[in-house]
């Protein structure tokens, strides 16, 4: 059932007015001339409406006995959200720090397994050549015995 501003202020109740939307509390409290902040919550504004009735005698003191005190002073709810806040933030940096010291790691990493690789080659070239200077050096020295046999005035014997 859609709600009427006429028939609440006529037979005002906090049942009714607890079944009201924001815009609706908003609308009575505007009727009244009850001052208050749109960015408020539905439930701020509903305490003011509830205080209002109980001062004008239009509903009972018990009322506000009843109805949940809502704190309107956000300021350690604000000030929890935002050292979680800081909190995520600098888990986050932690975990960007990590990942990047990880990635240096195998960088580094990377670069003394290049590095031993290249050595390795290098050495096993140098090895190689060396094998191939004996084996020329032998190979040489085959031939001068072959040519000393065959031309022994030559060879200078």
């Amino acid at each position: 059932m859609p709600f009427n501003l006429d028939e609440f202020v006529a037979s005002p109740s906090v049942e009714e007015l607890d079944s009201l939307k924001k815009s609706e509390i908003v609308k009575v409290a505007k009727h009244y001339g009850i001052e208050f902040q749109l960015l408020m919550r539905k439930d701020e504004i509903k305490r003011y409406v509830l205080e209002y009735l109980v001062d004008e005698s239009i509903l009972p003191s018990t009322v506000l006995e009843t109805v949940i005190t809502v704190p309107t002073d956000n300021t350690f709810e604000l000030k929890r959200l935002e050292m979680e806040m800081n909190k995520e933030v600098r888990l986050k940096e932690m975990e960007r720090e990590m990942q990047k010291e990880k990635e240096e790691r195998e960088m580094q990493m990377q670069k003394e397994r290049e590095e031993r690789e290249e050595r390795e080659r290098r050495e096993e070239r140098e090895e190689r050549e060396r094998r191939e200077e004996k084996a020329r050096e032998h190979e040489f020295r085959l031939k001068q015995l072959e040519a000393r046999k065959i031309c022994p005035q030559i060879s200078g014997g």
